[in-house]
C-alpha cells in the first residue's frame, strides 16, 4: 500500500513538473492588493502580476521583464529589497513579515510579505519569488496586529526622533520584554533595529530630495551629529552620505 502511494506521488510530481508554471502564476493577476513576482539570481524580474504592474505604472509584463528594483523603486527601498534577495538566495525564507514598503502613490504603506527561494532542475537556488499584500491603515479595526499599531504609528512619525523600547512598550501598555517579543514575531527584527533602518532610509531620501546639509539631515533624522549618521549610513548602504548624494542626485 505504501509503495503504491509512493509510485502515485512520483507520477503526480512528474506531471506537475510538465505543467505550465507561468499559467499557474497568472492566478495572482486576480488577487487584489497583492503584488506577486519572480526574480532571477541577479534580481531581474521574470514574472509579475497585474497589481505589481499598476503599482509601478508599467503597461505590461513585458515591460517589467529584466528590470531590477533599482530601476523601479527609490534607491533606499531598492537597497533593502536587494538585501532580502541575498538572504533568500542563501536558502532562507521570509514568512509573514509586516513591513513598510512604497505603494502605488510612492508613499510608505504597511504590507505583509512572503519571499521564498526557487530551485532549478539540479536543485540549485536559481531565483526568488514573493508576495506583498497591502494591509489596512494602522488605525483600521482590521489591521492584523492592532495591539502594536500605536507603537508602529509612533515609529512612523517623523517628528519623533528619540524613541526607546521603554517608551514604545509604554505606548502599547506592555512590558518591555513582551513588546520586544511580539514586535520581533511580526516584523522579524527588533524595534530599535527597525527604527534605525527607518531613520537611515529617511536620511537617504532627504539626501536626494532636499538640499539640506548633511548635518541638518542627521539631526532631523534623530542622529546625534553628522559623524554618527555617516558611520551608520556606511554600515547600511556601503557609502558615505556625501557619496550617496553625489551618485543619486545626478539621476534626479
Amino acid at each position: 500500500m505504501k509503495s503504491n502511494r509512493s509510485l502515485k506521488v512520483n507520477e503526480l510530481t512528474q506531471l506537475l513538473s510538465r505543467l505550465d508554471q507561468s499559467a499557474t502564476a497568472s492566478l495572482f493577476d486576480f488577487v487584489e492588493d497583492t503584488r506577486f513576482w519572480i526574480k532571477d539570481a541577479m534580481g531581474r524580474y521574470l514574472r509579475v502580476n497585474q497589481t505589481f504592474l499598476l503599482d509601478y505604472s508599467l503597461a505590461s509584463s513585458e515591460d517589467a521583464i529584466g528590470l531590477t528594483d533599482f530601476d523601479i523603486a527609490p534607491p533606499w527601498i531598492a537597497e533593502a529589497l536587494h538585501a532580502d534577495d541575498a538572504m533568500v538566495l542563501a536558502g532562507n525564507r521570509i514568512v509573514n513579515r509586516i513591513e513598510l514598503v512604497n505603494g502605488f502613490d510612492q508613499a510608505l504603506h504597511w504590507y505583509r510579505t512572503h519571499k521564498i527561494p526557487l530551485h532549478d532542475e539540479t536543485g540549485a537556488i536559481a531565483a526568488t519569488a514573493g508576495t506583498a499584500r497591502l494591509l489596512p491603515d494602522l488605525d483600521a479595526p482590521n489591521f492584523p496586529v492592532p495591539e502594536l499599531a500605536p507603537a508602529l504609528a509612533a515609529l512612523q512619525d517623523e517628528s519623533k526622533t528619540l524613541l526607546t523600547n521603554v517608551a514604545l512598550a509604554r505606548i502599547v501598555g506592555k512590558s518591555v520584554s513582551a513588546f520586544e517579543r511580539q514586535f520581533k514575531q511580526h516584523l522579524q527584527t527588533s524595534p530599535m533595529q527597525f527604527y534605525r533602518t527607518l531613520r537611515l532610509a529617511r536620511a537617504a531620501a532627504s539626501l536626494i530630495q532636499t538640499s539640506n546639509s548633511i548635518a541638518e539631515i542627521a539631526l532631523s533624522c534623530g542622529f546625534s551629529d553628522q559623524s554618527h549618521l555617516t558611520r551608520q549610513f556606511k554600515q547600511m548602504y556601503g557609502s558615505t552620505p556625501s557619496d550617496w548624494r553625489a551618485l543619486h542626485w545626478s539621476k534626479k
